[in-house]
């Protein structure tokens, strides 16, 4: 492409390193120095997602008694991250598909199999909505679009009021290396998320004759502000300039994660009536470890 005459050399280097920045950052799912209605946090969703055990969770693992087995399905459904000097408004599912097995009934729960699952979450106005100007119009073109994506890393724990999971944030984008993202497997951000028990509510009683097919469903609102962000990993040369400009790594203290999140578990049995409190039932539980 040829310079535009009516800028100097200089002046073309800055807007090019503003821009490499810019795209960077971008794809944190950030909304650095952007309105303020980018860093809003999602209004809670006004119905409950719909959650099948039947189909999500996997199957029962051989020889083991269905009765000791549980699966527990766990949807965000809004809310926002703040990860330093950025925040970022969850604007897509994510689910959590957690297999637990138990040695007796009264021993705790151990998840063996967990995945975390969402659908890549798109910056409104991409690159030029990270700098405060979005273009609606452009913001599909392969250099200007940005999304984020959950990935589970590991040490998913669930004993009421707290819930653990570690985590990072895929960053895609046509300038990002396969692989860029904050956090890694090694140094991923450690999310304990304490789960308001006053808030526990049942948002859909289900059918407790066909618990897998039709869940409960319990809407529990979590919350973290003690997690520590780590800098950026994969992304090349590119990546120091976006730690820089999003203040990574973050220390404890300066980031917050707040969800609006929807569960339901049942045992492979599918024994009906399993519980005359489903509320009480999931205080109950306790994962190993």
């Amino acid at each position: 492409m040829t310079p535009l005459p009516h800028l100097t050399e200089g002046r073309r280097k800055v807007l090019k390193k503003r821009f490499l920045a810019a795209l960077m950052a971008a794809p944190l799912g950030i909304a650095l120095a952007a309105p303020p209605a980018q860093a809003a946090p999602a209004a809670p969703a006004a119905t409950a997602p719909s959650i099948d055990l039947g189909t999500e969770c996997p199957p029962l693992p051989a020889g083991q008694d269905p009765a000791l087995t549980t699966c527990m399905v766990i949807v965000v459904a809004g809310g926002s991250m703040k990860l330093g000097g950025i925040t970022q408004e969850i604007s897509e599912e994510m689910r959590i598909v957690a297999q637990a097995t138990q040695t007796s009934v009264s021993a705790p729960l151990e998840f063996t199999n967990v995945r975390l699952s969402g659908k890549p979450m798109k910056i409104p106005g991409g690159v030029f909505g990270l700098l405060g100007y979005p273009i609606p119009a452009i913001e599909d073109w392969p250099l200007v679009k940005i999304e984020v994506q959950p990935e589970y890393v590991g040490n998913f724990g669930f004993n009421l009021p707290s819930v653990t999971l570690d985590m990072k944030i895929g960053v895609l984008n046509t300038l990002a290396p396969e692989g860029c993202a904050i956090g890694s497997d090694q140094d991923p951000m450690k999310l304990d998320l304490g789960v308001d028990i006053t808030g526990l509510e049942v948002v859909d009683p289900g059918d407790p004759s066909n618990p897998y097919e039709r869940p409960t469903i319990l809407r529990a609102p979590a919350n973290d502000s003690t997690f520590a962000v780590p800098k950026t990993s994969g992304c090349w040369l590119l990546g120091p300039i976006t730690d820089a400009l999003a203040g990574l790594p973050s220390a404890s203290g300066n980031n917050t994660a707040t969800f609006d999140t929807y569960l339901a578990l049942a045992s492979y049995d599918s024994a009906p009536g399993q519980s005359a409190d489903p509320v009480q039932r999931l205080k109950n539980i306790r994962s190993a470890g």
